[in-house]
């Protein structure tokens, strides 16, 4: 197996851990979650929302604004002792991964400077053509607004259709006890995967003389979303281009090249997919022109003109987002590939 095959392997491999530990983290924070379920659920109630009053509505907002807020930072809190334990681990891990496939022995990282590290870890989290550049804190800060706007309006549409304060109430929490709930386990699960990288990152740095760069790897399945798999097989530079995770929930990984000179291991590898293993010179492009069309239409997500485009031979998988990850709208695709549609 060559040097860069055995690392795609064991580090796709070690996701699944990765993503176990986000699990792990997910328990830590629901008493946070029920904390802030519980005090959303008294301020409702304290209220007589059936008697509409700007005033009071404002003083709510504020009031629910506060506990969400305060959720976030203790969820943060929380975690955060969790999140530099595990940052510091892996980079040992993947330190002594990589010292298994280069013949010259390997810098270590700094634990401490790698804790300030994921404290302060910028990230851009992308979602079709929507770009956010943010960090760990602000992460969870769009959280809290995000709950604390999604609230108002659950409770401002109760009282436009002439519920009471009980049913507003009930349908707050239902929507508390559910779509937030999610959202909370996607932040910081995408928390978990930040702290990964912003790990692995400082290993490969550490280590970037032996290193030829880094390539994009994508799982291969039918949930890994357009912009993500139109990266897979790209090799970049050390800490340039995109970064993972490059949106909330993102899976992909990056994986280091050793240069030739250094290389330890040599010959055909294999990479994981959910048909099990295949070779690791197969790309997510590849992958899915193999694929059914049943499962192309699924990881077009449905979309029809997307799907055509690309069935069609007219837009490679490659082309339907630029070199960041964010994916092309298909006005912009008509205009980038000079195609007309029928």
């Amino acid at each position: 197996m060559s040097a860069n095959g055995y690392l795609t392997n064991a580090l796709t491999r070690h996701q699944i851990f990765l993503q176990r530990f986000g699990g792990s983290l997910v328990k830590e924070s629901l008493p946070m979650l029920r904390q802030m379920a519980k005090e959303i659920r008294a301020a409702l109630l304290s209220q007589d929302l059936t008697d509409f009053q700007t005033a009071r509505l404002i003083a709510l907002q504020i009031d629910i604004a506060a506990i969400t807020s305060k959720a976030a930072t203790d969820m943060q809190a929380a975690i955060t002792p969790s999140l530099t334990e595990f940052a510091a681990y892996e980079a040992q891990f993947t330190t002594k991964l990589l010292q298994g496939a280069v013949t010259v022995e390997l810098a270590g990282v700094s634990t401490v400077a790698l804790g300030d590290a994921v404290a302060r870890l910028p990230m851009t989290l992308i979602s079709g053509q929507t770009t956010i550049n943010t960090t760990m804190a602000g992460m969870f800060d769009t959280f809290a607004s995000g709950v604390s706007r999604e609230v108002m309006t659950a409770v401002q549409a109760g009282i436009t259709a002439g519920q009471t304060t009980s049913q507003i109430t009930a349908d707050v929490m239902s929507m508390v006890n559910t779509r937030t709930r999610q959202q909370a386990e996607t932040v910081v699960r995408t928390a978990a995967n930040a702290a990964g990288s912003a790990a692995r990152d400082a290993a490969y740095k550490a280590n970037a003389d032996v290193l030829e760069g880094e390539e994009w790897v994508s799982v291969l399945d039918s949930s890994t979303r357009i912009e993500h798999a139109a990266l897979d097989g790209n090799v970049y530079a050390i800490g340039e281009g995109p970064q993972t995770p490059l949106g909330y929930n993102c899976r992909c990984i990056r994986v280091p090249v050793v240069d030739d000179r250094f290389a330890a291991l040599r010959e055909g590898a294999t990479r994981a997919s959910y048909e099990g293993p295949i070779s690791a010179e197969t790309n997510y492009a590849k992958f899915l022109r193999d694929q059914p069309d049943s499962f192309q239409l699924e990881f077009f997500d449905g979309d029809t003109t997307r799907y055509e485009l690309y069935k069609s031979g007219q837009v490679p998988l490659e082309r339907f987002a630029d070199d960041s990850g964010r994916i092309y709208t298909i006005k912009e695709l008509i205009a980038r590939e000079g195609i007309t549609l029928q």
